[in-house]
């Protein structure tokens, strides 16, 4: 029974710890936001969502043909649209959001008390990732 009592103690806590890194990270980003980078050349952005998640995004330059699948990134290229509206880039655009089973978002009650809030600078990790897998593709295309 302790070790059961114990485990809610944790996950309470857990959960606190991830809400308090989302109210931190507000500052940074807040509500609807979107924050523009330029990343060695390539145009990026860093969005929130409504209330809750991040994601984040690169435009993929004209002459480059990528097949998202073999992009890798935080789950993936979940986003993959030409000339997108709400964003100042043009062209195709590639992203991936925060909002998995192993990320915990205000709204969404976490499962397994292991999830945690991925934040700015966790996505801003992705997007280079990102960029440093297109400057490859666009050196091999260079060949």
């Amino acid at each position: 029974m302790t070790v059961i009592k114990n485990s809610f103690v944790k996950l309470r806590d857990m959960r606190v710890d991830q809400k308090k890194a989302y109210e931190l990270d507000l500052q940074n980003i807040g509500f609807n936001e979107t924050k523009y980078l330029t990343i060695n050349g390539f145009n990026a952005a860093i969005k929130r969502i409504g209330k809750n998640h991040l994601c984040g995004y690169v435009e993929v330059p004209d002459n480059l043909t990528i097949n998202i699948h073999d992009i890798d990134c935080h789950g993936g290229i979940t986003f993959d649209q030409e000339n997108v509206d709400f964003f100042s880039m043009k062209g195709r655009v590639v992203g991936f959001d925060c909002v998995h089973a192993c990320d915990w978002t205000p709204n969404i009650p976490a499962i397994t008390g292991t999830e945690t809030y991925k934040d700015t600078g966790f996505v801003l990790n992705e997007i280079w990732k990102i960029v440093q897998q297109l400057e490859e593709l666009q050196d091999e295309n260079c060949k």
